[in-house]
């Protein structure tokens, strides 16, 4: 039968194979506390919507615990995360968990709930055809990995270690009007027109047209977020695709 305490000791036994001399790459044991904060803000927006049938608090924390999987393979085997230089670490973490992670008592459904959430949580869009279950789990990783990743760039640049984290944003400055032009045109950025630490943000921004739920808006809204992003873009005289991009964002709460 499943238990949070086997997927916990699952994921400790996964990610102990990745130390050298007992310790992970310090870029590894970012991924390793990420993926433990997304668990637990999948657990909290799942019991603040009342999801509370047989599995659900199981689900939660385990497609929040399991999204990013793919990323330890991913830096040991290229030294980076950035999925076009490398793999796509949703797709590979889909593939690691089919083959290796316990599945024994496990409902096929719930299986196949985690695997979607695993292998679709970074992507662009989620496919048409995805089953009611794999949409719905699919949808609150992506909410909790963007909430988490929010927080996480904040506290970076309030405590100036940002480009420890996005080490090449260091290169460039101000926005790239390649970038800019896409999101006018389409609404999302891609990273391979975003040079700078501002680009990043720009991005950022748009991913909050990409919640699915009216909790994750209002926790960002609550804690300051949506507003430190549009503060460092507004000197950028681009004040039209921010107020048109928030209003999308706050059309949700």
């Amino acid at each position: 039968m499943f238990s949070a305490d086997s997927t916990k000791e699952w994921f400790k036994s996964f990610t102990d194979g990745y130390r050298v001399e007992g310790a992970l790459h310090p870029m590894l044991e970012l991924k390793l506390r990420h993926s433990r904060r997304v668990s637990a803000i999948c657990s909290a927006i799942a019991d603040s919507m009342g999801w509370n049938e047989y599995g659900d608090s199981w689900l939660a924390l385990t497609a929040g615990l399991l999204h990013d999987v793919g990323r330890f393979p991913q830096y040991s085997m290229c030294g980076t995360f950035f999925d076009s230089a490398s793999v796509d670490h949703g797709c590979l973490g889909a593939e690691i968990i089919t083959e290796k992670f316990d599945w024994e008592g496990i409902p096929e459904n719930f299986k196949d709930n985690i695997i979607s959430a695993v292998r679709f949580h970074n992507k662009k869009t989620l496919p048409s055809d995805l089953k009611l279950g794999e949409y719905k789990w699919s949808c609150l990783v992506r909410d909790a990995d963007k909430i988490d990743i929010y927080r996480m760039v904040q506290e970076r640049l309030d405590n100036g270690t940002i480009y420890e984290m996005l080490p090449r944003h260091r290169m460039s400055e101000g926005l790239s009007p390649e970038l800019v032009e896409e999101i006018r045109k389409t609404g999302t950025g891609s990273y391979s027109n975003a040079r700078s630490l501002l680009d990043y943000r720009l991005i950022q921004l748009t991913w909050g047209c990409d919640l699915n739920f009216p909790v994750s808006v209002v926790t960002l809204r609550e804690e300051g977020i949506i507003e430190r992003m549009c503060g460092d873009l507004r000197p950028c005289g681009i004040d039209d695709l921010i107020d048109s991009l928030v209003s999308r964002i706050y059309s949700m709460a």
